[in-house]
């Protein structure tokens, strides 16, 4: 273990016990995807299909339909329920699906049986939504234990409304079970929902066992909320959040509604989609291929690293900090004269144009010197994009004086990242980078990982790293 400030384990401590109390409550998971929906939609796909088509074709039709409208958002929790609104979106998934299948199997691609299968299978999942919602909406109202635990985040006349429509109407399946605002300007005894002033909202979610967090407007900045918000990254709760001049909102695929008042849903890709979990696979996949593809430019460059200086190691270890506060060993070329432990560890800056020699000043700008740090994906320990990792004697400092610095830590850390492909490498602004960082988390997707692979490359064979 390298030599560091003791105040500098106990931050980094901290963010891995507050990762570790995170992942505990995330076993508590609950349905996000309506599998009964979803399975009865393939059934009545297949037999339906089965009385045109071979059985395997009938059943490679209703996957591809069912993947699609999965893909599309279709199956996931909502709180107005309505086959009406479903239906466009339906009919753009079943054509896409039946013209996909058509053109991959080679079967009849005429513009007039795709239209007429379509037309049936968008029939035939109309049907079931027409049906399958009202049997649920029935059952929400009736039976309180089928909606879902609610907390409203906000006490102004946005939160009295929204208090208001889902005590009246039970069909949306919400139940609310405690508001939280200093002081709501609306009655909270008429509806007998108790108020929090003043708490930690990850901290009401675990104690009340919220199942749907609504923030509406409150007196105090919007700003205050964007960090504890992150905390229910792996919180097993649905975020919505009324937006800002919501009246003139244009409802898109991804919101919600009650009544009138528009609901933006927090996406929040991250550990909740089955394709996130894909990425770990992707990553193992990717990184041992790499090893083995350019292991003549690694033994190459360990070759050159070891003449350029003899004394010093090929290898450079350090200590960096991942995912939740978790401390691993990093691998890198050695690229500078080697110095102290505790210099290696807490000197921001170092004197580049004493330490570092032709070949470290050649690997450092074709980011070849990054390269054993595939090992460490391969590990596990880092991802092939995520945010860079650093050392624990600056992530104390940066986490004290940055507010959303902790908050990057929410991912595993990665090779290349989006603040890296925009130049936030080296002496550049910390809060930029945790900026960068965050966003990438929040708008994860696997093009966006493709998309930062494809421009790091591009930035390596120009020469100004990634």
């Amino acid at each position: 273990m390298l030599n560091r400030p003791e105040h500098s384990r106990v931050a980094v401590r901290r963010l891995g016990v507050v990762g570790r109390v995170t992942a505990k409550y995330n076993l508590r998971q609950r349905r996000r995807v309506d599998t009964t929906l979803l399975l009865t939609d393939l059934v009545a796909l297949t037999v339906a299909l089965s009385f045109f088509d071979p059985p395997w074709t009938a059943l490679l039709v209703a996957l591809t339909v069912v993947l699609l409208v999965e893909l599309s958002g279709g199956y996931r929790a909502q709180i107005t329920l309505s086959a009406l609104n479903d239906l466009p979106r339906l009919a753009v998934t079943c054509l896409a699906a039946v013209s996909l299948i058509s053109l991959v199997a080679a079967m009849d691609i005429r513009l007039s049986r795709v239209l007429v299968v379509s037309l049936g299978v968008l029939a035939v999942l109309f049907a079931i939504r027409v049906i399958y919602y009202f049997v649920k909406r029935r059952r929400r109202t009736r039976s309180p234990g089928q909606r879902s635990r609610t907390a409203i985040v906000g006490g102004g006349k946005v939160a009295a409304k929204l208090t208001q429509s889902i005590a009246e109407h039970p069909e949306l399946g919400l139940e609310p079970i405690v508001v939280i605002d200093r002081d709501p300007l609306f009655d909270t005894e008429r509806f007998q929902i108790p108020v929090v002033p003043d708490a930690r909202l990850r901290d009401v979610v675990l104690e009340h066992s919220i199942e749907t967090v609504i923030i509406a407007f409150r007196n105090a900045p919007d700003s205050e909320l964007v960090s504890p918000l992150r905390e229910f990254e792996r919180l097993d709760c649905e975020i919505f959040i009324v937006p800002r001049l919501f009246e003139f909102m244009h409802l898109s695929a991804d919101m919600d509604r009650i009544h009138t008042i528009p609901l933006l849903r927090v996406r929040r890709d991250i550990y909740r989609t089955w394709y996130w979990h894909c990425k770990r696979l992707f990553d193992f996949v990717v990184a041992l291929s790499a090893m083995t593809l350019l292991s003549p430019i690694l033994a190459t460059t360990a070759l050159a690293v070891f003449l350029s200086d003899r004394d010093a190691p090929i290898i450079f270890r350090q200590i960096r900090v991942g995912r939740s506060g978790t401390e691993f060993t990093l691998f890198k070329f050695r690229s500078m004269r080697p110095v102290t432990e505790d210099e290696s560890d807490t000197s921001w800056n170092p004197d580049r144009a004493v330490r570092v020699n032709r070949v470290g000043n050649f690997i450092r700008r074709t980011s070849i010197d990054e390269l054993p740090q595939l090992w460490n994906v391969v590990r596990g320990e880092m991802s092939l994009v995520g945010p860079r990792p650093e050392r624990p004697h600056f992530v104390n400092q940066f986490a004290e004086s940055i507010p959303s610095y902790r908050d990057r830590h929410r991912v595993n850390v990665g090779l290349t990242g989006w603040a890296a492909i925009h130049g936030l490498r080296g002496d550049t602004s910390i809060d930029d980078r945790a900026i960068y960082d965050n966003f990438y988390i929040e708008n994860w997707s696997v093009w966006l990982d493709i998309k930062i692979i494809i421009l790091t490359i591009r930035a390596v064979f120009r020469g100004s790293g990634s």
